[in-house]
């Protein structure tokens, strides 16, 4: 019934909670959408460490900007 490309669970999971619940469940997100800032942007110039980088973007919602020398 509804297209479940991408979703990280397993064909058997997503009918089992439809059987119990009696309702197909919304797609998820792969955990790969949810990629740390240093995995999207090139910080190598950055004075910061990758775990302030990536700590910023996890309390923000938003990848800082490069942040130089």
């Amino acid at each position: 019934k509804i297209n479940y490309a991408g979703d990280p669970r397993s064909n058997a999971e997503i009918n089992s909670i439809g059987e119990q619940t009696g309702t197909c469940p919304p797609v998820q997100k792969p955990a790969s959408d949810d990629k740390k800032c240093t995995d999207k942007i090139n910080y190598a110039d950055d004075v910061r460490s990758n775990a302030e980088i990536n700590s910023i973007g996890e309390e923000t919602g938003t990848c800082p900007p490069v942040k130089r020398k």
